[in-house]
């Protein structure tokens, strides 16, 4: 199975996060516009143990050697596409929604 996850963000970038399942390891593969992912990374491997959060994870340790801006949304969407592709969260649901929003409802 393959999840695909596409963000379209506010900074201007365009991004895909591919997770494939292989075994007991989730391989994330990022395809992306954005100069700084391509440094963070976009091919890796999550383990269950870096599903879960927490500071000695995947993610973590990616922050601590190449940040990222509070904003970006990839380390969101990448626990997301994970998560779908492990089966925690449904993929029936996340069809029926179709998307994910930040909405700016006010900005004076």
């Amino acid at each position: 199975m393959v999840t695909e996850l596409s963000l379209n963000t506010v900074c201007g970038h365009t991004t895909k996060v591919v997770a494939t399942k292989e075994g007991k390891k989730t391989h994330v593969h990022i395809k992306t516009t954005c100069e700084k992912l391509r440094k963070w990374g976009t091919q890796f491997d999550m383990e269950m143990k870096d599903l879960m959060g927490g500071p000695d994870t995947t993610l973590a340790q990616k922050m601590a050697e190449a940040p990222l801006t509070p904003t970006c949304l990839v380390p969101a969407a990448v626990m997301n596409a994970c998560w779908l592709e492990n089966g925690m969260i449904s993929k029936n649901l996340a069809r029926d929604m179709g998307k994910m929003e930040i909405i700016f409802d006010k900005l004076e």
